[in-house]
């Protein structure tokens, strides 16, 4: 079988068996496509002649050494890792399928990454902001305090938020249903102040709308002023203009708020497992990064108040 063959064939595994995210899945094809030009540019043959069959340990490992050695672009070892992990991905599906029985990615060794603790803002800082008089009366101001409420509610990722529509909230039972990564539903719930918040913020906005005459998307829950559906870029900086007014972390983020909202969970003794559910995470491992924070607050409080601390 030929390189691009076979990346097209798992190409449409992932697409059609996994449900990836268009952002994962492009970053999937980006690195098969990366393997394939490396090998391509020393070849006069047409590509469809590139067979897997001349793709070795050692043209895999040149592969990845071309990206840690680049001199033009400093690749981070996040990036080196995601390809490796992305070739032996490939790798076991081409094997499992049966598609191809060799394996050279075997040994192919990740970078050892460095630890870095999710950023998180305090407890009473956030809580100050959500009752103060900051956000305003108007739907804008309802809306803002609305995704702010939810985000620390639920924990909740951008993306999900952003699609989040009506008929996926429960406002009686205070619970909302999400399609997280790998198009993996869950259901979370929510405090009874956030969905308030949500509704409240809803009924001015059918009225807002209905006044104007303005067509909007009524299915979503959150819209930008033109009446479309909030988008990245805007709820990134709805997020950074609250979030800079309490606190002068770099990050500001709504990954943020999520990062706070399971580390003050766990603070307050909530069972990992059931914060790993509730964020979606498909294994434990990435959830207890939210430990550390709690073990290096538990540090701080002894070091503040053990008199030999």
């Amino acid at each position: 079988m030929n390189l691009i063959s076979a990346i097209d064939k798992f190409s449409a595994y992932l697409i059609n068996e996994k449900n990836y995210s268009r952002h994962t899945l492009l970053n999937y094809i980006r690195d098969l496509n990366d393997l394939y030009k490396f090998i391509a540019k020393n070849l006069e043959e047409k590509r469809a002649k590139i067979e897997l069959k001349y793709i070795d340990e050692n043209t895999l490992k040149e592969f990845i050494a071309s990206f840690v050695l680049n001199s033009d672009i400093k690749y981070s070892k996040k990036t080196i890792s995601r390809k490796i992990s992305t070739i032996k991905s490939f790798y076991k599906f081409l094997n499992r399928k049966k598609l191809y029985l060799e394996n050279p990615s075997r040994n192919l060794i990740f970078p050892k990454l460095p630890k870095n603790l999710p950023t998180v803002i305090d407890e009473t800082s956030l809580t100050s902001l959500l009752n103060s008089k900051t956000f305003g009366n108007d739907v804008w101001g309802l809306r803002d305090k609305a995704i702010i409420e939810l985000f620390y509610s639920s924990g909740i990722r951008l993306s999900e938020l952003i699609n989040l529509t009506i008929d996926k909230v429960d406002f009686d039972n205070c619970t909302i249903k999400v399609i997280g990564k790998g198009r993996k539903e869950r259901i979370i719930p929510v405090g009874v102040i956030a969905i308030g918040a949500v509704s409240e913020y809803l009924e001015k906005r059918d009225k807002y709308f209905a006044e104007r005459g303005v067509e909007y998307d009524e299915g979503v829950i959150f819209n930008a002023k033109n009446g479309k559906r909030l988008y990245p870029a805007l709820l990134n900086r709805i997020t950074k203009e609250y979030i800079s007014q309490i606190s002068e972390l770099k990050k500001k983020s709504p990954h943020v708020l999520r990062h706070s909202f399971a580390t003050h969970l766990l603070n307050h003794g909530a069972d990992i497992r059931a914060v790993k559910d509730l964020l979606g995470h498909s294994s434990l491992s990435t959830t207890q990064i939210y430990t550390h924070v709690s073990v290096d607050r538990l540090k701080e409080v002894y070091r503040k108040s053990h008199p030999k601390g």
